[in-house]
């Protein structure tokens, strides 16, 4: 790939970062009382014009406004991958498998509230011929054993086929989701490691790294928290990179209490970032600190690697903020408490 093709993807990811919602965009979508509103105010006035297509904003119903929102997200993606030659493909694979596992949870966790949703989803092109699952078929399954007999075939199905719903009383997402999770960084990271050695590649795991090491963080609790399981067991969950040592780890799952873990944490030259951030909760301070880091690297990164990962981390944050959003304006929660949980 040439040089000016490289920068052409880099210029084109900071212009596409630069038409992102601002600070007056979201108070206008927090006056918002109903997620036709929400939808009105995106169309007239944001990048999200495109979102939409033909659907009509009367009646719209929250499940399809995500899925409209997440198929525009991925059409953005796919726009700079089919750019980027020398990494796209390997980010397209990572954007189409990252895509999977984000529906394979929505889809085990309406499995286990009994939710029903209405699904509208496909995938460009380009980014398709990286994907393994049929998506629309999944998400007609109604039992979790249809959901297993659907990935069985899939590379997920070694992972999930080891659950069935007679041993299970609930499906264990938080689980699932650190196995589909370590999958999809161990090809990433075996992608970017056939490169070779560089700066670029160097600063592209250590942003990488900095996010792994606040999931694992996080599941460690989560697993703790809500399953109970023995730390060996919480162990073998672990996604295996990132910057924070064994010893931290296994005395992180041998904790016996969440605050135990926060507190080891906290301790550690990765958790130092923790006093830096403002957050409420836990699931807060994962997002926040993603949305740090990326953002340092739209600026200040020379990576068209990094700034391509980062853009797709922000998209992701911005998308968070819009079901945030929704939600709120369903349910006519408090405008100020729906802002607390925006990260901008």
């Amino acid at each position: 790939m040439s040089d000016d093709t490289s920068y052409a993807v880099y210029t084109r990811a900071k212009a596409k970062y630069g038409k992102r919602l601002k600070e007056k965009d979201y108070k206008a979508l927090l006056n918002c009382r109903s997620v036709p509103d929400v939808m009105a105010y995106l169309k007239s006035n944001t990048h999200y014009i495109d979102a939409f297509g033909e659907a009509n904003e009367r009646g719209m119903r929250r499940g399809l406004f995500e899925s409209l929102l997440r198929q525009y997200q991925i059409n953005e993606f796919d726009t700079l991958c089919r750019y980027e030659l020398s990494v796209g493909e390997d980010i397209s694979a990572y954007v189409a498998h990252k895509t999977e596992i984000g529906e394979i949870v929505r889809i085990l966790t309406m499995l286990n509230s009994n939710e029903k949703r209405q699904y509208n989803f496909t995938v460009p092109a380009h980014i398709a011929k990286k994907t393994s699952i049929d998506l629309n078929e999944l998400a007609n399954v109604e039992t979790f054993d249809q959901f297993i007999e659907a990935v069985r075939n899939t590379p997920y199905g070694k992972i999930l086929g080891k659950y069935n719903s007679e041993t299970l009383k609930q499906i264990p997402i938080t689980e699932i989701e650190s196995e589909l999770y370590t999958k999809l960084y161990v090809e990433l990271y075996s992608a970017i490691n056939k490169t070779g050695e560089s700066a670029e590649n160097e600063e592209l795991r250590s942003f990488l790294d900095s996010i792994i090491d606040y999931r694992n963080f996080l599941n460690i609790i989560r697993l703790k928290k809500y399953y109970n399981i023995e730390p060996k067991e919480i162990k073998s969950h672990i996604i295996p990179f990132g910057n924070l040592k064994a010893d931290a780890i296994d005395a992180m799952c041998n904790a016996e209490t969440a605050q135990q873990v926060y507190d080891i944490m906290a301790e550690t030259r990765v958790g130092k970032l923790i006093d830096k951030v403002e957050y409420d909760n836990l699931d807060e301070l994962e997002i926040k600190v993603k949305y740090k880091k990326a953002k340092h690297n739209m600026y200040y990164s020379d990576s068209p690697a990094t700034v391509m990962i980062s853009y797709i981390v922000l998209c992701e944050i911005e998308l968070h903020n819009l079901v945030c959003i929704t939600e709120g304006a369903r349910y006519n929660v408090d405008k100020n408490v729906i802002e607390l949980l925006l990260v901008y």
